[in-house]
């Protein structure tokens, strides 16, 4: 099964349930919202999110013009440093929503020839705190909690932690902090399984989730070839995550009774429940 869990988009959705149908798959309706607390962004899947919520799609047009003004003024910012970019090659790197991340200045980048590899562009130039980096449309962690669960959604904390392949440290929430806060805010799940953590960070994470009461999620955060052959990417399933964990999740959101149902024109869903179940899913991925 999978779970199509865009940054600030479901345009992407109807189409995939269209496909997981003809292929008989699983697949999850959800949506990935990057929160901003102080200089801390903290990023949260909704899954089983209702397409025809106009709150929800208000934030995530709203958010998506916020990621074409941020991403302009960084155009004027690396021209200024000499790293001047074509605005039509930065869209030819993003899809029909025109949700233009940092992901995407660095492909231009490196398309220019202005950076030798993606980590670069970042290190150098659009990571916080580098000369073309600008700040982004800021919601707060428990303001995007709430419209993920008012659209019908189960909100998750992905990714706590990020480590390299070799399985160094990247970055980290101080969960002693955030989780207790998140969870009084709604929160309902942690992404405990997740490229190149360590076993004893998933264990870290399946104690804490169990502490607190709430599901466990994971998957492989794919983002297509967007950076391939210059940045490592998770490759799709990539990460094993027990069935048990699915079985979690389905149950949650029957308890919510939520239904994915037939995809209407717009993207809506109505009628009964229906999930296309593979033979023998093999895990549960988010992207």
């Amino acid at each position: 099964m999978l779970a199509i869990t865009d940054h600030d988009t479901t345009a992407g959705i109807p189409a995939a349930l269209e496909a997981a149908r003809r292929c008989k798959i699983t697949v999850v309706p959800g949506v990935e919202i990057s929160t901003i607390s102080g200089r801390e962004e903290i990023h949260l899947l909704g899954y089983f999110v209702d397409l025809a919520n106009a709150d929800l799609q208000a934030l995530l047009v709203h958010t998506r013009e916020r990621r074409r003004e941020r991403a302009e003024q960084m155009l004027v910012r690396l021209a200024q440093l000499g790293l001047p970019l074509e605005w039509d090659r930065l869209l030819a790197h993003t899809g029909q929503d025109r949700s233009i991340g940092r992901a995407h200045v660095a492909m231009a980048l490196l398309e220019a020839g202005h950076v030798s590899s993606f980590d670069e562009a970042f290190n150098l130039w659009i990571g916080r705190d580098c000369p073309a980096y600008v700040e982004r449309f800021k919601i707060s962690p428990e303001d995007a909690i709430q419209l993920v669960r008012k659209s019908g959604g189960i909100p998750v904390l992905a990714h706590p932690y990020t480590y390299t392949r070799s399985g160094e440290f990247k970055t980290g929430l101080d969960l002693k902090r955030w989780l207790p806060r998140l969870w009084s805010a709604g929160l309902m799940g942690v992404e405990a399984y997740y490229p190149h953590y360590p076993h004893r960070i998933t264990r870290r994470l399946l104690m804490l989730s169990i502490r607190y009461g709430l599901l466990i999620t994971g998957g492989s955060d794919f983002h297509g070839s967007i950076a391939a052959g210059n940045r490592i990417d998770n490759g799709l399933g990539s990460v094993s995550v027990p069935y048990i964990v699915w079985e979690g999740l389905e149950r949650r959101h029957d308890r919510q009774g939520q239904s994915l149902g037939e995809v209407d024109p717009d993207g809506s869903m109505h009628g009964r429940r229906h999930l296309l179940r593979a033979e023998q899913p093999a895990g549960f991925a988010s992207s």
